[in-house]
């Protein structure tokens, strides 16, 4: 019995080994790591040109809503077309550089205006105030009776939200 007592003396309990520390990383943990900086570095390059047309858009806006303040305190309404018209030619070249926009003229500028958007004909009746007006003398687009530049405004505005 003496013998089975300094056997039993001897015996350890069984513990469970450590547990594994978490650093360094096992390589499956790299690999998954590694897969989500990648995801993320694709969606930043998918999100790019939406985020860039969205600010550019917005700075368009800005300036269509300056120009339409200057038009209500008074300014010309050939000054006013002539100011619409650029910033649509400015936002046309920023948006679509690849199509040639800047020597459109007349009804090929028009033209151009409804290929890029979202709604057709919204600058059919706008003709003269696009490609008339702008070149008028100060006084000559005054003397009309029925001025296109409030229209042509929310015309520009649309076409801004939808093309640009």
């Amino acid at each position: 019995m003496n013998l089975d007592f300094e056997l039993a003396v001897r015996l350890k309990d069984a513990h469970p080994p450590e547990a594994p520390p978490w650093w360094p990383l096992a390589p499956g943990w790299w690999l998954v790591v590694l897969g989500a900086l990648l995801a993320a570095a694709l969606l930043a390059r998918a999100l790019r040109p939406r985020l860039e047309r969205r600010r550019l858009r917005r700075r368009l806006l800005a300036a269509l809503e300056a120009i339409a303040a200057g038009h209500r305190a008074g300014a010309a309404d050939a000054d006013t077309a002539a100011e619409v018209s650029q910033l649509l030619r400015r936002a046309a070249l920023a948006r679509f550089p690849e199509r040639n926009a800047a020597g459109l003229q007349g009804g090929e500028w028009l033209a151009f205006l409804e290929s890029c958007d979202s709604a057709p004909g919204r600058f059919a009746a706008l003709r003269e105030a696009l490609t008339v007006e702008p070149y008028a003398a100060p006084g000559a687009a005054a003397a009309q009776p029925q001025s296109g530049v409030a229209p042509l405004l929310e015309a520009a505005r649309g076409w801004l939200r939808a093309a640009v």
